[in-house]
């Protein structure tokens, strides 16, 4: 008998430790969670839509029929507005898309790594959590354009910094750039693509393929130039019905400022965007001869040469070689997928291949009249925002996708924008990427954020949702459920 009590004292004993243990590790995992909260990380959620597309508030989540490109589109927080549409693609343009049907969905939900800022100051076109400056309880969002003790102003929808045009380098402009043409998503219907083939490239699905010799078909207009390459040109926006965006009857060329998340509420102002960025996926199959890319901004036009029989990117400029400008690569070049990224933002020529910038140089700002329209009878049909075209090379292009940088508009014009505004040596100037909708530093009684209203530098999009709902006969309960795809590190 003491032998079988011994034994239920131990099971005893072993049970009361089990639990203690795992009562002490419940508690362990809550103090650490707490204290992480507390001094490390902590969640934010976006209600509104300053940072869309790059950050989204409250939005439904749209297919369009025609492209089948998945757009987001912001509604109210409250529900208490119609949220029907229509709305319009923003990459091939299909109009009258209704939202009805489209469930709601929340806004991103950040983790904020905060005192990111104890050890460092923010850098310029950083993403950073903050206190509203009139209601400190209450932490925005947006992206960090004047450092402390400068000097800033918005001027034709760019940045200037102590009379300077700041420009962005090719991460920042990655983390800017808005797509608004996609080979990928090209319309199957009635709408017209806004590529233009020549006779020498073929569509295979999503991949575009050049051709050696033959043409690929005698329906498609021919387009080539006295170099006797031959292109896919980005075509611009074809006429649209009255009360749209575009003039009535006539091809837009460059893209305007407008928001495809902004479609139930957009400003009716527009402004034209010059600063395009071309990015591809290419691989040489066989030949010798040349692959180019080519931006305009309605008064020069660049191209970038690979000729590959001699391993070189050369540059032209109005059709014009610089041939210092010349560059080998090393490597192989054949059977091999390379990224070009090419681009005129911030009046700078911007080429990388691979992610490593080949071609960098900063232009003159330009004069042109930006308001949508204002010069339309200045586009001439001879001068082509984007093209890339081939000669005597079999090459595949994927990936194919036109980009325009941000446009920052006036806004309420009490800062930096009639005037430089000079920031204090603790002071700094945000702005919100959704410039047209967007409440920041240029429409702020005060306009400045100084440095103890940082909270953190958010650096993942976790825990996003989407609607769904259960049924269970005539009971139906609407749920929550994880949206994976949206999960994403803010660099």
């Amino acid at each position: 008998m003491p032998a079988a009590t011994h034994q239920i004292d131990a099971a005893s004993s072993r049970h009361e430790s089990s639990l203690r243990y795992v009562v002490e590790s419940l508690a362990a995992l809550a103090l650490a969670v707490l204290l992480v909260r507390s001094f490390a990380v902590e969640g934010y959620i976006i209600s509104t839509g300053s940072m869309a597309p790059f950050l989204l508030g409250f939005h439904k989540q749209v297919v369009c029929p025609e492209c089948q490109l998945p757009f987001a589109v912001g509604v109210p927080v409250d529900d208490s507005q119609e949220t029907s549409g229509p709305v319009a693609c923003p990459n091939c343009g299909q109009h009258q898309i209704d939202l009805g049907r489209v469930p709601r969905n929340e806004g991103d939900q950040l983790l904020v790594q905060k005192f990111a800022y104890l050890l460092r100051r923010p850098k310029r076109w950083e993403v950073v959590v903050f206190q509203n400056p009139s209601q400190p309880t209450q932490a925005y969002v947006k992206r960090v354009i004047g450092l402390p003790s400068e000097e800033i102003q918005v001027r034709a929808g760019d940045v200037w910094i102590d009379g300077e045009l700041a420009r962005k380098s090719l991460a920042e402009q990655r983390s800017t750039r808005l797509a608004i043409c996609s080979y990928q998503h090209r319309p199957t219907g009635e709408v017209e693509s806004r590529w233009k083939l020549s006779s020498r490239w073929v569509g295979r699905g999503h991949t575009l393929e050049s051709i050696i010799g033959q043409s690929s078909s005698l329906t498609f207009e021919d387009d080539t130039d006295d170099s006797g390459i031959n292109w896919v040109t980005y075509r611009g926006e074809a006429s649209k019905p009255n009360g749209s965006q575009s003039l009535t009857g006539a091809t837009q060329l460059w893209p305007t400022d407008v928001y495809a998340y902004n479609g139930l509420t957009e400003p009716n102002q527009r402004y034209r965007v010059r600063d395009l960025m071309l990015a591809m996926q290419f691989e040489l199959q066989s030949g010798r001869g040349e692959l180019a890319w080519s931006l305009s901004d309605g008064v020069q036009t660049f191209e970038v040469r690979l000729v590959a029989g001699e391993r070189e990117l050369r540059l032209f400029v109005d059709g014009v070689e610089e041939s210092e400008q010349r560059v080998k690569l090393s490597g192989s070049l054949w059977k091999k997928p390379r990224l070009v990224e090419m681009s005129l933002f911030d009046r700078q020529l911007l080429f990388a291949l691979d992610g490593e910038v080949i071609f960098q140089r900063p232009l003159e700002p330009l004069t042109l009249p930006v308001k949508n329209g204002g010069d339309a009878a200045n586009d001439s049909v001879t001068v082509k925002p984007a093209k890339f075209g081939a000669r005597d090379l079999h090459v595949s292009v994927s990936d194919l996708t036109l980009y325009r940088d941000v446009y920052y508009t006036r806004g309420d014009e009490r800062h930096g924008i009639t005037e430089p505004y000079r920031l204090g040596s603790d002071e700094y100037f945000f702005l919100g990427d959704n410039s047209p909708v967007s409440l920041d530093s240029r429409s702020w009684l005060d306009a400045v954020v100084r440095d103890n209203m940082l909270i953190g530098k958010p650096f993942l999009v976790h825990l996003p949702s989407r609607p769904g709902r259960i049924k269970l006969g005539s009971a139906e309960w609407h749920i929550r459920v994880p949206d994976w795809g949206r999960i994403r590190y803010i660099r």
